[in-house]
């Protein structure tokens, strides 16, 4: 450890992961290179940070934050359940690999502040507290499990491009229907607006069902 105060900060290295995470992704995220990004010793960054899980909690926690301060104050439940899985959804594509961030991290007070969010718009429903909390946290996993399934199809991509493989399709000859699918465009949906639009409105139909038949 340094004996003194680095002259790089805290803040600096924050900045970095976010670099290091968006050009390498998170499996290539490791102390090691963080230090090759700013071109410092390990030592400088174990002053700020003891390990990079508390790297990980730290963005995390920025990531919560940054989505509470954004979220709907105005509007019925479900008008603000739908606007903030819109919110959740940008701030996870702005923040590179912010989805599996939350994945790997505890709940620490910033998250919780945006789970009580969340619970707090389907507070003045007669929904029970066990569907309450379910309900959103179905929600809540949803968004997250898109987000990181963006990512995923996105690294993909670029790794059979980089591979410059030609024949990258499966034969889908043998299944009927994904074959008849895949002719009319319909594959074109996956990590689409209109795929994430149409499965929190699902959810959300779901929930007024409930409120509708207890």
């Amino acid at each position: 450890m340094p004996t003194r105060r680095p002259h790089i900060s805290e803040e600096k290295i924050i900045a970095a992961s976010w670099r290091l995470l968006a050009d390498q992704g998170i499996e290539n995220f490791t102390i090691r290179n963080l230090c090759k990004e700013l071109n410092v010793q390990a030592p400088t960054i174990y002053w700020y940070f003891e390990s990079k899980q508390v790297i990980y909690q730290t963005l995390a926690n920025l990531v919560s934050r940054e989505i509470i301060s954004d979220l709907p104050k105005q509007g019925d439940w479900r008008e603000r359940l739908q606007l903030s899985a819109t919110v959740m959804r940008r701030k996870l594509q702005e923040f590179p690999c912010s989805g599996q961030l939350l994945m790997k991290s505890r709940p620490e007070e910033d998250f919780m502040q945006l789970f009580e969010c969340l619970l707090q718009m389907v507070e003045p429903t007669s929904l029970t507290d066990k569907q309450k909390f379910s309900y959103t946290t179905h929600l809540f996993n949803y968004v997250i499990n898109f987000a990181v399934e963006e990512y995923e199809q996105r690294m993909l991509q670029i790794s059979l491009e980089e591979s410059k493989k030609e024949n990258t399709h499966a034969d889908l000859s043998p299944f009927k229907v994904l074959q008849r699918m895949h002719e009319e465009g319909v594959f074109h949906l996956m990590g689409s607006d209109e795929l994430f639009n149409s499965g929190v409105l699902l959810l959300l139909d779901g929930i007024e069902q409930r409120l509708i038949r207890p």
